[in-house]
């Protein structure tokens, strides 16, 4: 003799798939929830439903409503900082001009501009240059090769380089070679050669055209 089942008991738990990820979805999703909800024959006497939906749909309107509002504000920031551009490019004309009618007003005196109120660029000469400092030899990045840095300092002009390999002997001394960087690279010594370099800057205000030579500072090739 079978037994007789018992008729299921429902398990359903209420969700929503659509998508509602982004602001404007939720507001879409809620909104037409809402509606299909209402469509039901259900609806009337889903008392509690009814009041669970009222400030669900109220939030879904200020959400979308907010979601306007900052589209808005972006749209005004983006037009706010192009026009900030426009003033600042406004501002530093402005200012270069009132700085050229200051100059041109207080004719090269100092103390009439500091009354002013601006401050003072004076011109004067630099003098000679000096010796290059911080000089120093290593090993290249190549076989045979060997380089040269210092410290560029006040020369514009570039510079010349001589390199030895033992500058007591004049006749393994190079002639001075100009460079426009404070750099100086010799290839094709043998590798582990010992090789001297001396720099000076180029200076036309000197009588010699040049700084004095720096000191020779050895080093050896890769």
């Amino acid at each position: 003799m079978s037994k007789s089942k018992k008729p299921p008991v429902d398990r359903a738990v209420a969700t929503i798939r659509k998508p509602k990820g982004t602001d404007a979805q939720k507001v879409t999703v809620t909104q037409a929830t809402i509606q299909g909800m209402q469509a039901s024959p259900s609806w009337a006497s889903a008392t509690d439903l009814q009041a669970a939906v009222k400030p669900w749909g109220a939030a879904a309107t200020a959400l979308g409503a907010n979601t306007t509002a900052i589209a808005n504000l972006r749209k005004q920031l983006a037009q706010a900082e192009a026009t900030q551009l426009t003033l600042r490019r406004d501002w530093q004309l402005n200012m270069s001009h009132v700085l050229s009618v200051a100059t041109l007003f207080c004719a090269g005196s100092a103390d009439t501009m500091k009354s002013l109120g601006l401050d003072v660029v004076l011109h004067g000469r630099i003098g000679a240059l000096g010796t290059p400092a911080d000089l120093a030899v290593k090993p290249g990045r190549v076989s045979g090769e060997v380089a040269a840095s210092w410290t560029r300092g006040n020369a514009i002009h570039g510079f010349l380089v001589q390199h030895a390999t033992d500058p007591a002997t004049p006749a393994t001394v190079s002639l001075p070679q100009a460079c426009t960087k404070a750099t100086f690279k010799l290839d094709g010594m043998p590798s582990g050669a010992n090789v001297s370099f001396r720099v000076a800057a180029i200076d036309p205000s000197s009588s010699t055209g040049q700084s004095p030579w720096s000191a020779w500072v050895a080093g050896s090739a890769k």
